[in-house]
């Protein structure tokens, strides 16, 4: 019979687990579940944990281990499937980042940063249109989403729609004034229509604040 042991009291195993990541994490896992016959709630609960701390070292391949353990048994388990789109996305695995925040965002339509997160694959991987909806995805959730506004102005941008790339831009410094590459993409999408006075004090705008934060 399964019993139900308190994740707390098991905080030295997911430690003992992190420090050795790399000497099959999984398989100590699985021999440490057969030993005390850990219920799967519990199980998962381990696994979350041991994924984060994972995570959080920059061990990314331990914790999408540890994490995908979690969806063999809960594969719709919303939070550990946005974890991984996450991870893969800063990774750059196009593919599984698509997969997995696609899934995301079904399964849960009210999380801005997994729409945000979704169209910067898409435009990564120059997928402008689908970027673009998932992007007004994320700003309808998050009216003031600065960095989503941001990325419609690149896709503007890459469509050579300046009068659009502008809009957005001075909308993202709008909402977030020390956006430096904001005021950088002002001041060429500027020099693009011919207005260097405008370009000029943008990117003049961009220095003082590079200046400030050094």
């Amino acid at each position: 019979m399964a019993i139900n042991i308190d994740t707390s009291e098991l905080q030295f195993f997911v430690k003992a687990l992190t420090i050795n990541a790399k000497k099959l994490v999984d398989k100590s896992i699985d021999a440490y579940n057969s030993l005390l016959q850990i219920d799967p709630q519990s199980a998962m609960e381990i696994h979350n944990e041991l994924g984060d701390d994972l995570e959080k070292k920059g061990n990314y391949d331990g914790a999408i281990r540890a994490y995908q353990k979690i969806l063999l048994t809960d594969p719709n388990n919303v939070a550990v499937l946005f974890k991984l789109g996450k991870i893969y996305t800063r990774l750059g695995l196009s593919s599984e980042a698509l997969e997995t925040l696609r899934k995301v965002t079904i399964l849960d339509e009210q999380i801005p940063e997994a729409f945000y997160l979704l169209g910067s694959v898409y435009f990564s991987a120059d997928n402008n249109t689908e970027a673009q909806e998932a992007l007004n995805r994320a700003i309808a959730l998050n009216p003031g989403y600065a960095d989503a506004y941001y990325k419609l102005g690149l896709i503007a941008d890459a469509r050579h729609d300046q009068d659009a790339a502008i809009k957005n831009y001075l909308r993202t410094i709008d909402l977030k004034p020390d956006f430096v590459k904001a005021y950088q993409s002002l001041g060429f999408a500027y020099e693009a229509k011919g207005q260097r006075d405008e370009a000029v004090k943008y990117f003049k705008k961009s220095l003082e604040l590079e200046q400030k934060k050094s």
